[in-house]
């Protein structure tokens, strides 16, 4: 398998990112997309969330990331210490910062503006042993020759509010990948492509 992080960091560099065109009324987040030159292939590290009551994304497949505090000089600095919280890893010390990717609102709808959380893409090779916190149920490193075979793509039926919805998902050994993280992964996807 080709190396990919050199042909996404190039193409990061050319990426001017959509700006969202509202203020989101739920504030804002940030997350950590890290990629590696795994023994096989290049490889994106996901987190499983851990399973709590109330929480949205409860048992999901994401990346390192949440909310942005008031103490957090910028989305950047929110993804670095939320990264640092969930899986300790020090990014500064760890990684290579590639680009970001556009902003992802939470509310799925243009028309329903809440969280906006951006995507930062960091090129690691070591990493120290990951810490999770209470937070992250597993990790995962997920090669992006999977995620750019259209044909490993799967339907996905679930329910919001008593509707039975269908979305497109990937499904990875035992994990899938669908919602915020799969928007993320496209607009990744589609740079790679290009």
């Amino acid at each position: 398998m080709r190396d990919l992080t050199q042909p996404l960091q190039r193409q990061l560099q050319q990426f001017a990112k959509e700006e969202a065109k509202f203020e989101p009324r739920s504030g804002r987040a940030a997350v950590a997309i890290m990629v590696r030159e795994g023994i096989e292939a290049t490889e994106m590290l996901m987190i499983r969330r851990a399973t709590r009551e109330g929480d949205p994304w409860s048992g999901h497949m994401g990346f390192p990331g949440g909310r942005r505090d008031p103490d957090d000089a910028s989305n950047l600095s929110c993804a670095l210490r939320e990264t640092a919280e969930e899986i300790g890893v020090d990014l500064i010390q760890w990684g290579s910062p590639l680009g970001e990717l556009s902003d992802v609102n939470t509310g799925w709808r243009k028309d329903r503006p809440e969280m906006l959380v951006t995507p930062f893409i960091f090129q690691v090779t070591d990493l120290p042993e990951l810490t999770l916190n209470h937070e992250v149920d597993d990790v995962v490193w997920v090669p992006l020759h999977f995620l750019l075979d259209e044909s490993n793509r799967e339907p996905l039926e679930w329910e919001w509010k008593g509707q039975k919805m269908e979305t497109d998902s990937y499904l990875y050994a035992t994990y899938r990948i669908w919602g915020l993280s799969l928007m993320m992964i496209d607009e990744m996807m589609g740079l790679l492509r290009a």
